[in-house]
């Protein structure tokens, strides 16, 4: 019967209107089952009940009016038990619930199973038959993996159907991409030129197509260089890395000599973009590593700006009236470039992750995001919408009740900024007197600018990974130095702590593709680097060579998992720094040798703390990994995002192992994962003793804040008084309160 689940699936997929939907699954499931009966019954949110909401054998005049309340008939201990039942004769069972304007009493056994999407029990999927038997296990199966691949689809179709109505007000659920929230119009935006949609034509005139191919790169880089040129000038200037992924691509003279020799071909410029465009579209999509599969969308919006050139005659500036809420399928980081700061209060995008540009963007901005909602947006045009970048929620013209609540919420946040900007200049020191040291994650194309920060104490974690997959080889060992050299001077007397390369298996270069079953497991960090140390040692000798004069530089090793790991790597470095001194000893003196540290993200280093403390100087906790290694949950991946817990107890437990060896063996101990700029999770960090912090730029003023507002020695009584509690949400409420106390219960949305 796999043909035909299958087929009804599709159907139902392919159908906009979710009562037609219902309608035409109820009549193929029965057909497919060969029954005398199938119906759905449908959870409603607005009342206590489960609506009939369509049928293919009882009273067609039932559907839309036949209720069955929550708890009550077979229907309602479905829902309620969250699992199938089978029934030789229904109507003998003590929860049978007639319902006299459906006219069943002729049918007699019964099949139920629980429609379920997101552990929300959505309705009932029934089939019943007049003759009295029990049904067989293969037309259980059949409807258990029905419903549940109607699930999803259902869902969507109730999204898509409401959203036609335009007295509908709801709310639609995607990921939370930068926090925050905006009230405002949607300003729904499309391309004019569609990658997918361009013909491709021949042309005989291949000169005249190489000088309009020339013509349009000399005008998209002018626009680059524009729109980078605002950004300088605005507050997000952290975000000029975000043009250079655009402006190298567009300077890549691998990428335009294949467009070239699409042209030499005989292919119109415009088909070449296209052409050429298409494959590397699908060669980034299909990467395993979140953050590179997103760079698909920089390809695709860099090609589609190439090929409107190519087509239209530029139409300037986009006119604004007032300020918007920009909704699109897909959002780039050029397409937010083109909206003037003063008129875009949020965005919101059924494709992109939180490793988008445009989610990257939107944080380094402080404009609230929302992506991936999975929705047709025609309908949402000029609609009053809420973006909830805290939670993922879009709220379409939400109640005037709701409306005044999230008002208050934004004026909130406006004076807590304006109460964080106060302590910049300030210590990061509690109230007890407990110095914390708040510093910098930075080195990820856009989530951080080099430039000095001066409210932070320092590098806490530069990714280096930048430099290696923005060009189509490996980075020479002076490209290398320049590049490390402009971090380590923007810090000049504090510490700048350079990851090396953590690429392999889940974060590939264009070119030295790796392809493996389960990349997250696999050939990456310090397995790759140890396997080339002809790669390592020219990364560890570019460090050390931007390093001289300034002292500042510590370096550390990524997906470490044994000592043996640790010792190979301490040789390399040794090598690398007698080489480096030997040449340079006559001219600049004597190279610092730099403090050598791993990242704890591989939970068997736990156990050999002990072991690991006399080969390295410091250890840094990365929690985003760490938390997805031990509870084996991808938090990218939208159905177990959800149970992802940085606060789970293994991940506590862990924790505080790690700062308790730390201290036994003294030994230096930060974190730098997400965990840090969080304002209950650097609570509980803190409790624990943690006094090393590296977070995104965005987070730092307000945990500064946080840190000044605290007592070490409460904090402490706070952990064992959540650790005492048996239920996982203890350590929000508690600390929560916390911050409730201390007029800083407006953080809690965007806390964990």
């Amino acid at each position: 019967m796999l043909r035909e689940l299958r087929e009804i699936v599709q159907r139902v997929t392919a159908s906009s209107d979710l009562n037609e939907a219902m309608a035409g699954l109820a009549q193929q499931t029965r057909q497919a089952m060969l029954v005398d009966c199938c119906s759905i019954y449908l959870r409603r949110d607005d009342e206590p009940c489960y609506l009939l909401a369509a049928t293919d054998g009882l009273a067609p005049e039932a559907v839309g009016r036949a209720r069955i309340p929550l708890g009550e008939g077979i229907v309602g201990l479905i829902g309620e038990k969250e699992e199938l039942i089978n029934l030789a004769d229904a109507q003998h069972h003590p929860s049978f619930k007639y319902l006299p304007e459906a006219h069943e009493d002729e049918f007699r056994s019964f099949l139920g199973a629980p429609i379920i999407h997101q552990r929300k029990t959505l309705g009932v999927l029934v089939v019943q038959q007049k003759q009295v038997r029990l049904f067989e296990e293969g037309e259980e199966s059949f409807l258990v993996t029905l419903a549940a691949q109607l699930a999803t689809v259902i869902a969507h179709a109730e999204a898509r159907g409401n959203l036609k109505s335009r007295n509908w007000h709801g709310m639609l659920r995607g990921l939370a991409g930068s926090p925050g929230v905006a009230i405002g119009k949607a300003w729904v935006w499309r391309p004019r030129v569609e990658l997918d949609r361009v013909r491709v034509r021949r042309a005989d005139d291949l000169p005249q197509q190489h000088q309009r191919l020339d013509k349009v790169l000399q005008q998209v880089e002018a626009e680059l260089d524009g729109m980078a040129l605002r950004f300088k000038e605005s507050q997000a200037g952290e975000s000029m890395a975000v043009f250079e992924v655009y402006q190298y691509i567009l300077k890549d003279p691998v990428f335009i000599g294949l467009i070239r020799e699409e042209i030499e071909h005989g292919w119109t410029a415009g088909s070449a973009v296209k052409r050429v465009c298409e494959k590397q579209i699908a060669q980034f999509a299909n990467m395993a590593d979140p953050y590179l599969r997103e760079r698909a969308a920089d390809i695709r919006d860099l090609g589609q700006r190439l090929l409107t050139r190519l087509i239209h005659e530029d139409e300037g500036p986009l006119a604004l009236s007032e300020p918007i809420i920009l909704v699109a399928d897909e959002i780039s980081a050029t397409l937010i470039a083109e909206i003037p700061r003063n008129k875009l209060k949020a965005i919101v995008s059924a494709r992109g992750s939180i490793n988008s540009h445009a989610a990257i963007l939107a944080r380094a901005m402080g404009i609230p995001a929302v992506m991936g909602i999975d929705h047709s947006f025609e309908l949402l045009e000029d609609r009053q919408l809420v973006v909830d970048g805290y939670t993922g929620e879009l709220l379409v013209e939400p109640a005037p009740s709701v409306l005044k609540e999230y008002r208050r919420v934004i004026a909130e946040e406006a004076q807590m900024d304006e109460l964080f900007a106060t302590v910049r200049k300030e210590a990061s020191r509690t109230q007890d007197g407990v110095q914390v040291s708040l510093l910098l994650n930075a080195g990820l194309s856009a989530d951080a600018d080099i430039a000095m920060n001066d409210a932070a104490d320092g590098v806490g974690l530069f990714r280096t990974e930048i430099p290696f997959m923005m060009r189509d080889r490996f980075p020479s060992e002076q490209e290398q130095v320049h590049s490390y050299r402009r971090v380590l001077t923007s810090y000049v007397g504090k510490p700048v702590c350079m990851r090396t390369l953590d690429v392999g298996g889940d974060k590939q270069l264009p070119y030295f593709p790796i392809v493996e079953e389960n990349p997250f497991l696999g050939w990456r960090g310090i397995r790759l680097t140890l396997d080339h140390p002809e790669i390592f040692l020219v990364q560890l000798k570019a460090m050390l060579r931007a390093s001289i004069g300034l002292d500042n530089l510590s370096i550390m090793l990524p997906m470490v998992g044994s000592l043996d790991e640790v010792r190979a790597a301490r040789r390399l470095l040794d090598r690398a720094w007698r080489e480096v001194s030997a040449e340079t000893a006559d001219e600049q003196g004597i190279i610092r040798y730099p403090s050598l540290g791993v990242m704890i993200e591989v939970p068997s280093l736990l156990y050999q703390l002990g072991e690991l403390a006399p080969l390295v100087d410091f250890w840094s906790v990365g929690t985003n990994d760490l938390t997805q290694y031990l509870l084996a949950v991808d938090r990218n991946n939208g159905r177990v995002a959800d149970i992802y817990d940085s606060l789970h107890p293994a991940v506590l437990r862990a924790l505080q192992q790690i700062i308790d060896t730390a201290r036994k063996h003294a030994r230096p101990v930060s974190i730098c994962g997400e965990l840090a700029g969080d304002p209950i999770g650097v609570l509980v960090l803190m409790a624990m003793g943690y006094r090393r912090f590296s977070m995104n730029n965005s987070n730092i003023m307000r945990i500064k804040y946080i840190v000044r507002q605290s007592r070490t020695d409460e904090l402490h009584r706070l952990l064992q008084e959540a650790l005492s509690h048996r239920h996982i949400g203890a350590f929000k409420g508690i600390f929560g309160r916390y911050l409730e106390e201390r007029g800083l219960g407006g953080l809690l949305r965007s806390a964990l």
